[in-house]
């Protein structure tokens, strides 16, 4: 689903942040880091501190889940 997103709006930042992780989790890093220097280069601010007020989830292990395949993908912390 994600792929399609990104296909259809690639220049859209959402789709490459929920992209990026999923591939980095699934141990895809070649392509969860092409997402993560899309998210980039639309967004050259985006850091993982600025998107943790924007992540609930109703299982805190579900949101470090996320956080941490955005760090493997290799966007920044701060």
């Amino acid at each position: 689903m994600c792929r399609k997103c990104v296909s259809r709006q690639p220049n859209a930042q959402w789709p490459h942040v929920m992209r990026a992780p999923a591939c980095a989790q699934s141990g895809q890093l070649e392509e969860a880091r092409a997402e993560a220097a899309e998210v980039l280069r639309i967004n050259p601010s985006f850091t993982i501190e600025g998107i943790k007020c924007l992540t609930v989830y109703k299982d805190p292990k579900d949101a470090e889940h996320r956080l941490d395949g955005l760090r493997k993908a290799g966007l920044p912390e701060t």
